[in-house]
């Protein structure tokens, strides 16, 4: 009885069969490229060397044979100098051709071409600038045979060379001929070692291996049953063992991944809104906005009700922003103190604080908005159905705090700049810069609609005589008083702004200068009756009135315009309106 089929073996006496054969492949073509690289193509690079450097070393010896020529049929010096440039490559050629054609067949054929170089160098070009001009014609003809001698040796050695190198070329097709025939037998031989190995393989392994494969296949698509018995080799017996283990740890390990893939999932649906919320509120400036944002976020989180707290600017307490049940809340309709309850006890010390109900707290937790060292917010989360928010939950309010926190100080810190650049700090009006902006817009509305407007310019008379006499103190307060009656005398569209200095400006949309006058003496009278102390009168204002388009085109020219005119009431006694034109 025939011992049983090991596949170790066989495949063993298979793979040995192949590497020798390889073995002999990468032997014999690692010979072919060594001799290769080390012998013919080294040789084969000089021999073309050599012919490069000798048809350098004809071009410039018959471009000098050329000038000399020229030389001697005009005596211009200019072919002498040009010649003597072509010393140096005829020297340089003549030095690779010794250096690189060293093989016996050709060297002494190049000892003959420059031998002959040479002679044509001594006899011709050494001599020709002391040839008197009647032995010309015999120094020609001498030149010429010099040439003809030195063109019959370039061509013997060119002939010489291009036999060589193709008796090297015929010869390494020989040797590549060769050695490809010696690969192609060994590969032969070691196809019809592997053709045997292949049917034996195929009657004891093949079939048995294919139902394996079926409940391989049918393991990945989900189907867990164990493969049928197998007959064949040990080492298939003692797979299909290992299949079946596999199989029942597989059915354990699926029920377990179930349950964390399902735990991943919510996770990643968490991040997924941390993610939503912060390219949200990353592009935006708007501090409502931020807190709607932040409020969804946490809910979609926590599953559970969220109000987001900000503090005061004077840090005394914390007012209610958003409530995920009722939306955005108003300012002050809720507020907390600062270190009671869970959201001030958060608040107060920058630290994630837990409602104590037994104290008669809510149940709530309550995670701090921290930028840099200061908190500026609360985000306060309720319990869901799920339970309490801890773990995984918590960590992602956390996150939404932190990015919550920078985003809303960002949109605070705007605001500011926003009203610092186009307020100004003392009056509280409009300032010269938002005066340009909303002039342009003024401007551009009136065009496109066809109706007019126009512009006010008003300054205080003798302002730097009262700043003098009261102190700049009180001069502040004057100013801030002016800006008060301008902005109680003004109708709705109407606005004012401090143009600079004691000079304001008053924009009126939709008015002509007709009405834009009356309304500067309104503000003219009013000006002088609140700053009339008895029979003593502290201060009176002078106005300048501009229309478009009566007096400009656009808004600087309307501005000049009512500049002038005020200048113009100024000149005529002040405390009067002048209008321009």
């Amino acid at each position: 009885m025939a011992p049983p089929l090991r596949v170790g073996t066989e495949v063993q006496r298979l793979g040995a069969v192949v590497a020798i054969a390889a073995l002999v492949i990468v032997v014999i073509n690692v010979g072919r490229l060594s001799y290769s690289a080390l012998v013919t193509v080294p040789a084969g690079d000089d021999l073309r060397a050599g012919l490069l450097a000798l048809e350098d070393s004809q071009d410039a010896v018959m471009g000098t044979d050329s000038l000399l020529r020229g030389y001697l049929a005009t005596r211009d010096p200019y072919f002498v100098a040009q010649a003597a440039t072509r010393a140096p490559e005829i020297g340089a050629a003549e030095g690779a051709m010794l250096a690189t054609l060293d093989t016996p067949s050709v060297f002494p054929r190049v000892l003959e071409l420059v031998t002959t170089q040479r002679e044509w160098q001594a006899g011709w070009v050494g001599r020709i600038q002391t040839v008197p001009a009647e032995r010309i014609p015999e120094f020609v003809a001498q030149g010429d045979q010099l040439m003809r001698d030195y063109r019959a040796a370039s061509t013997a050695t060119r002939t010489a060379l291009l036999e060589d190198i193709r008796s090297q070329d015929s010869a390494v097709r020989v040797l590549q001929r060769s050695l490809i025939v010696v690969t192609a037998l060994v590969a032969i031989a070691a196809l019809v070692v592997a053709l045997r190995a292949r049917r034996r393989l195929l009657s004891h392994v093949v079939a048995p291996v294919d139902g394996l494969l079926a409940a391989v296949r049918g393991i990945s698509e989900g189907r867990l049953t164990p493969p049928e018995p197998v007959e064949g080799s040990a080492e298939l017996v003692a797979l299909r063992d290992g299949i079946t283990d596999m199989t029942v740890a597989l059915r354990k390990e699926r029920d377990e991944t179930a349950a964390q893939a399902e735990r991943l999932q919510v996770r990643t649906e968490r991040l997924r809104t941390i993610l939503i919320m912060t390219r949200e509120i990353a592009g935006s400036l708007n501090t409502r906005y931020v807190v709607d944002a932040t409020v969804q976020a946490a809910v979609a989180v926590t599953d559970g009700r969220v109000l987001l707290w900000l503090v005061l600017d004077d840090g005394s307490a914390l007012e209610l922003a958003h409530d995920s049940d009722r939306g955005s809340v108003s300012p002050m309709e809720e507020d907390c103190p600062l270190a009671v309850g869970v959201v001030g006890r958060s608040a107060r010390y920058g630290q994630i604080s837990r409602g104590d109900p037994e104290a008669g707290e809510d149940p709530a937790v309550a995670v701090p908005m921290v930028v840099g060292a200061r908190v500026i917010g609360v985000v306060e989360c309720y319990p869901s159905p799920d339970g309490e928010v801890d773990g995984q939950r918590l960590s992602s309010v956390e996150m939404l705090a932190t990015l919550a926190g920078s985003a809303i100080e960002a949109s605070r810190l705007h605001a500011a700049t926003e009203r610092l650049s186009e307020f100004d700090p003392l009056t509280q009006l409009a300032n010269r810069r938002r005066l340009g902006v909303d002039l342009d817009r003024a401007v551009a509305d009136a065009k496109r609609w066809s109706v007019p407007m126009s512009v006010i310019i008003l300054d205080l008379d003798h302002f730097k005589e009262l700043n003098d006499r009261y102190g700049h103190q009180q001069g502040d307060v004057v100013l801030q008083e002016v800006a008060a009656v301008l902005r109680s005398a003004l109708r709705d569209g109407e606005t004012p702004y401090r143009w600079g200095g004691e000079e304001f400006a008053v924009l009126v949309p939709t008015h002509g200068p007709d009405e834009a006058t009356t309304l500067a003496e309104r503000l003219r009278v009013r000006v002088e009756e609140d700053f009339r102390r008895g029979d003593k009168q502290l201060l009176t204002a002078s106005f300048g009135v501009a229309g478009l388009p009566e007096h400009a085109g656009d808004g600087e020219a309307l501005l000049s315009e009512a500049d002038r005119a005020l200048y113009a009431a100024k000149n005529a006694g002040r405390n009067r309106v002048h209008r321009a034109g």
